[in-house]
């Protein structure tokens, strides 16, 4: 195994959750008033929320990016979670760090809703820690939530990788000093300087962790 500590970004990355967040969105902008396709507010949010309301906010000035947010965030739970699953793969990489002594911990924006999906799972035990938006830390790619569980836990820098499907993931990773891989199944950041890069999870578990057999 390459690494011992796997720092993971949650959505879109462990979990397919982006046509869900895409739908909410779309809901919110009928809300306000606005017409806008499934590509765009898809392509949109796989920056970030923060960078579609912005897109919207810039396009209509007078209702700003907080009102895109706000009518974002009251449908944003509306879905069940039953609908929203795990990447496939995703269960066996997490357990084949487990397995072969390496440690997973969670660094996403999502807030408390995180622990209702990995309770559905029952994957939560294969996590020793999270930061998550309940922590206070600066948003992506803001190293301070990495930084915090890296201190807190020990882990070295050269034991220590970030995973996640944005750049805003991997330069959080990079600001930290530590190493990164992108899992871009899409591939929507072709462009992207990755030091590792994944369209499976099986490709991620046989390059980072090993040819170990899945549990």
């Amino acid at each position: 195994m390459i690494y011992r500590h796997f720092f993971w970004d949650f959505d879109g990355t462990l979990y397919d959750t982006y046509p869900r967040i895409t739908r909410a969105f779309l809901r919110g902008l009928m809300d306000l008033g606005v017409e806008a396709s499934y590509q765009e507010v898809y392509a949109l949010n796989k920056r970030s929320n923060q960078a579609c309301a912005r897109a919207f906010a810039a396009r209509y000035p007078a209702l700003g990016e907080e009102a895109f947010l706000a009518a974002y965030r009251r449908h944003s739970e509306e879905e069940s979670i039953e609908e929203v699953r795990l990447y496939p793969g995703a269960r066996e990489m997490l357990q084949a760090v487990v397995k072969g002594g390496g440690r997973n911990y969670l660094f996403t924006h999502r807030g408390e809703s995180l622990f209702k999906y990995l309770e559905k799972d029952g994957i939560a035990a294969l996590f020793i820690d999270q930061v998550t938006s309940l922590d206070g830390f600066p948003r992506k790619p803001a190293p301070d939530g990495l930084l915090y569980l890296m201190k807190k836990h020990g882990a070295e820098k050269e034991d220590s990788v970030m995973l996640g499907d944005r750049d805003i993931d991997l330069d959080a990773g990079k600001n930290a000093g530590i190493s990164c891989a992108l899992f871009d199944p899409e591939n929507f950041y072709t462009d992207y300087d990755a030091p590792w890069r994944f369209c499976t999870m099986e490709e991620m578990r046989r390059a980072l962790v090993g040819n170990e057999e899945k549990e």
